[in-house]
C-alpha cells in the first residue's frame, strides 16, 4: 500500500489549495536539495504524494525549472482589459455588447483580429471588481452594495436608536375609496433589534409621523411597552422630516443626541428591519406591488380586494409584536424582547408632561363634553379629568393609530387636564378613578355649602335669635303707646323750627322772595 492509499486526502486537498499553488514552494525545496547533492527519489516521491501527483510529473517540474528558470506552470497569454476598454465600458454604461461592436468597427479599419464576445465578457468579469463594474454601469452609489463594512461594537439597550421611513409595497384602500401605498415610520434599538414604536401615514410621511413614532417608542406602559424609555442618541439620515425644526426641538427637549449619517449602510439596523419587513410581512399581503408577473403588464393578485387602511395597521401591529417576541435570532439564541429584558442597562423615562406637549396629533376642533363623554368618530371617551365638565368644549390630541386614549386640554387656555379612555373599554381602575373624581367634587361642593350656611347664620344671627324685643313686636299697641314708641325711636330733626337762615349772606343782585302775607291768614 503506497502513501497515497494510506492518506486518501492529499496535502493540497487538506489545505484547500490547488496543486498549482503548492508547486512553486515544493519545486524550490527540491532544487535546493539537488544543489546540495542531497536529493533522493524518496524526496521526490514524498512531494508527489503530498500534491497527489505521480513522481514522473514532479521530475518533469524539476526539469522545466532548470531549463526555463520558472518554478510554476507556464503562463498562458490571455486577453486583458486596458484603460481604453474601461473607458468604453463606462461610455456604453456597462454594455459589453456595445463595447465589442466598437472593437469590431475599429478592427475593420486597422485590419486587426478581435476577440470573441464571450472572451471580452469573461475578461471584464475577471479584471474588474464587481464594485467597479457597478459604479461604471449605474454610478458610484451602486458600488456600496459590494463593499464589506465594519461592524460596530455591541451596544446596550437604549444606547443608540435608528429611525427611518419605509413605504409599504402594498395597495390599500382608504374610506373614500382611494388606493394608496402608506408609509411606515419606526425606530429600532440597535443593541437588541427591538422595534420600539411606529406610525403609519396614509400618504407621504411627514414630521408628525416622526413625532408620533418617537412618542410610541418612548412610552413603556401598555399598549406601547415594555421596551422603551429615553435613548442616549438617535441615528437618522438627512431626510427633511427627521431634520425639521419641530423634530430636532423634540429631541433637544428630551435630551437625546442626534447623529446624522450620509449613507444607508451607516444605519444598518433599521435598513435591515426595512428589508425583513418586506420578505416576512408585506410580500404575503394582497395587492403586493412586486408580486410575480403574468406578462409584461399584469401581476398575480392585482385584482384581489385590497386591504383597508385600518386592516393594514392591525396586521402590521401583529407582525411587529411577533418580530419582537417570537423570532429567535441565531446570533444570540433569544428573541429580541428576551435580549432586551436580559440587558441590565438602566432605563430612563421621559416625564409625562413633556410627552403631552409633543408628538401628538389634533384636528384643532373643539369637542363638547356630553353625558357620554367626548365623542370622536362615533366613539366616546371619558376619564376623571372631564368629570363635572359637561357642556364645556375641549381640545383633544391623540396618537395616530392608537385610538384607545386621548389627551384632553381646555379649548381656550390650552391647559392640560388629563387622559381619557374609551368608555366601553375602560377597566375597573379607570371606573374607580372616575367615581373618585365625582366624590371629590361632591365633597368639595358640600364643604363650600357648609361654609356658606355658616356665613349666613352669622350674618342673620341678630334677627334669628329669640328675645324680648321681638316678642313685644307681636303685641297690639294703643295709639298712645305707638306715639311714645315713635318719639323714642325717631331721630332728632335736621334743623330747628323757623325761617331758613343761610350760612353766608346772599349776593346783592339776587331776588329775594316776598315774605308771606298775613292778611289771608
Amino acid at each position: 500500500m503506497n502513501a497515497a492509499q494510506q492518506h486518501p486526502h492529499s496535502t493540497a486537498q487538506l489545505l484547500g489549495l490547488a496543486p498549482a499553488v503548492l508547486r512553486p514552494p515544493a519545486v524550490s525545496g527540491l532544487l535546493a536539495l539537488r544543489a546540495s547533492g542531497e536529493l533522493t527519489t524518496k524526496d521526490v516521491k514524498r512531494v508527489a504524494d503530498a500534491l497527489d501527483k505521480s513522481p514522473r510529473t514532479v521530475w518533469r517540474w524539476l526539469a522545466e525549472a532548470e531549463a526555463y528558470q520558472r518554478l510554476g506552470p507556464k503562463t498562458r497569454a490571455r486577453f486583458e482589459i486596458t484603460e481604453d476598454l474601461q473607458d468604453l465600458f463606462a461610455y456604453y454604461r456597462g454594455n459589453v455588447t456595445r463595447v465589442h461592436e466598437e472593437l469590431e468597427r475599429n478592427a475593420e479599419s486597422s485590419g486587426q483580429q478581435v476577440v470573441s464576445l464571450t472572451t471580452l465578457r469573461r475578461a471584464f468579469q475577471r479584471d474588474l471588481a464587481p464594485a467597479l463594474r457597478a459604479a461604471l454601469r449605474e454610478g458610484i452609489p451602486a458600488a456600496d452594495a459590494y463593499h464589506p463594512h465594519f461592524q460596530r461594537p455591541a451596544k446596550h439597550r437604549n444606547e443608540v436608536w435608528e429611525g427611518d421611513h419605509k413605504q409599504a409595497p402594498v395597495d390599500v384602500v382608504l374610506p373614500d375609496g382611494r388606493l394608496v401605498r402608506p408609509w411606515v415610520t419606526w425606530f429600532v434599538d440597535t443593541g437588541t433589534g427591538v422595534i420600539l414604536g411606529y406610525a403609519v401615514t396614509p400618504v407621504s410621511a411627514h414630521r408628525g409621523s416622526v413625532l408620533a413614532a418617537l412618542r410610541a417608542s418612548l412610552l413603556r406602559e401598555a399598549p406601547y411597552g415594555p421596551a422603551g424609555g429615553r435613548p442616549t442618541a438617535v441615528r437618522i439620515d438627512r431626510g427633511a422630516d427627521f431634520l425639521s425644526k419641530t423634530v430636532t426641538a423634540a429631541f433637544a427637549v428630551i435630551d437625546v443626541r442626534v447623529r446624522v449619517v450620509k449613507k444607508p449602510h451607516l444605519k444598518g439596523s433599521v435598513e435591515r428591519t426595512n428589508a425583513t419587513s418586506v420578505t416576512r410581512f408585506f410580500a404575503d399581503l394582497p395587492r403586493y406591488t412586486k408580486a410575480q408577473k403574468l406578462d409584461h403588464k399584469r401581476r398575480t393578485g392585482e385584482s384581489d380586494p385590497p386591504l383597508t387602511f385600518d386592516g393594514l395597521v392591525t396586521l402590521l401591529d401583529r407582525y411587529i409584536r411577533q418580530h419582537n417576541t417570537e423570532y429567535v435570532r441565531k446570533a444570540t439564541g433569544m428573541t429580541r424582547m428576551q435580549a432586551w429584558e436580559a440587558d441590565t442597562a438602566p432605563l430612563r423615562d421621559v416625564p409625562a408632561d413633556v410627552l403631552h406637549q409633543f408628538m401628538l396629533e389634533s384636528d384643532g376642533r373643539g369637542r363638547l363634553v356630553t353625558s357620554k363623554g367626548i365623542e370622536i368618530a362615533g366613539r366616546h371617551y371619558t376619564g376623571p379629568c372631564i368629570s363635572g365638565r359637561k357642556g364645556e368644549r375641549m381640545r383633544v390630541f391623540w396618537m395616530p393609530h392608537h385610538d384607545d386614549t386621548i389627551e384632553v386640554y381646555e379649548f381656550h387656555s390650552n391647559r392640560y387636564l388629563g387622559t381619557c379612555e374609551l368608555a366601553d373599554r375602560a377597566d375597573r381602575q379607570t371606573v374607580n378613578e372616575v367615581h373618585q373624581a365625582r366624590e371629590k367634587l361632591e365633597e368639595q361642593a358640600r364643604a363650600i355649602l357648609k361654609r356658606a350656611a355658616a356665613l349666613r347664620r352669622t350674618q342673620f344671627a341678630p334677627f334669628t335669635q329669640p328675645g324680648e324685643p321681638l316678642k313685644e313686636l307681636g303685641k297690639t299697641l294703643t295709639r298712645r303707646q305707638a306715639e311714645a314708641e315713635l318719639n323714642t325711636t325717631q331721630p332728632p330733626p335736621r334743623r330747628t323750627q323757623g325761617p331758613y337762615q343761610p350760612h353766608t349772606p346772599p349776593a346783592g343782585h339776587w331776588v329775594r322772595p316776598r315774605p308771606a302775607s298775613t292778611e289771608n291768614t
